[in-house]
């Protein structure tokens, strides 16, 4: 019987005790409750503002950081190809020249080949007293 009568007394204790803490530790009224609410989400939506704008104006500095890169690569091709093309026109000139020079050189070669060929054929002739031979 001391068991149920110590039992029973747990259970009084245990519901007095839980009340207590309940009364304690109740929730808000509901207007209480919902005016917490408001702020909380006014709270929050302020604090998305503040990120969207930090966002923007992250993304606006990395556009414009990119646009500026663009910008100078693009320069940075227009250089390169330019001097590239300077020196292209420059190697063809060089080249024309040295062809030009060579074409020359051998024509004149070619030129005295023939003139002496003209004058041995001419001696030779002369020699064997045939006189000049008609061109």
């Amino acid at each position: 019987m001391t068991e149920r009568r110590d039992f029973l007394a747990g259970v009084i204790l245990g519901a007095l005790l839980g009340a207590a803490l309940g009364m304690l530790f109740a929730p808000r009224t509901g207007n209480e409750t919902r005016a917490q609410l408001r702020q909380r989400s006014e709270e929050l939506r302020r604090r998305a503002r503040e990120q969207a704008e930090r966002l923007r104006t992250t993304a606006d500095g990395m556009t414009e950081r990119v646009r500026d890169a663009a910008d100078d690569l693009l320069w940075r091709a227009r250089a390169t190809a330019g001097d590239m093309m300077g020196r292209a026109r420059t190697t063809a000139e060089e080249m024309v020249g040295r062809g030009r020079s060579l074409l020359e050189e051998r024509s004149e070669r070619l030129r005295r080949a023939f003139e002496s060929g003209r004058e041995a054929a001419s001696e030779i002739g002369e020699s064997s007293g045939a006189g000049p031979q008609p061109r």
